[in-house]
């Protein structure tokens, strides 16, 4: 608890969509590193990634940075489903790990259950 009300103190707000949260969230793209710690550098970073890699948790994060900026939802929601985004699409650093590749299992769950069929 002591932890998250430290952190919490560190925060500082210069601007909507600017908030540095003290505890930059780390992903790795084309073996570089880069700190994403506020809304508006998640929007950046998402306004770079890959056309041909833009699906729906990109859709959700990129939604979510914005709605920030304009103050619909809290800076702090929207950097959890920026790091959904992260975890999900394997570019996340977990402190002193290599970029979190899925598991199987994980991979495994979102393929259709036996006996079901596709929608078509």
């Amino acid at each position: 608890m002591d932890a998250v009300v430290g952190a919490a103190r560190k925060a500082k707000v210069n601007a909507v969509g600017t908030m540095k949260t003290g505890v930059p969230l780390k992903v790795r793209v084309e073996d570089e590193i880069e700190e994403i710690d506020s809304v508006s550098e998640a929007a950046d970073f998402l306004q770079r990634w890959p056309l041909e890699r833009r699906g729906h948790v990109y859709r959700s994060a990129l939604n979510a940075c914005s709605a920030a900026i304009a103050a619909q939802i809290s800076e702090a929601d929207a950097m959890k489903v920026f790091t959904g985004f992260a975890r999900v699409t394997g570019i996340l650093i977990a402190e002193g790990n290599p970029a979190m590749a899925m598991d199987a299992r994980s991979v495994q769950s979102r393929a259709p259950k036996q006996g079901r069929q596709m929608p078509k």
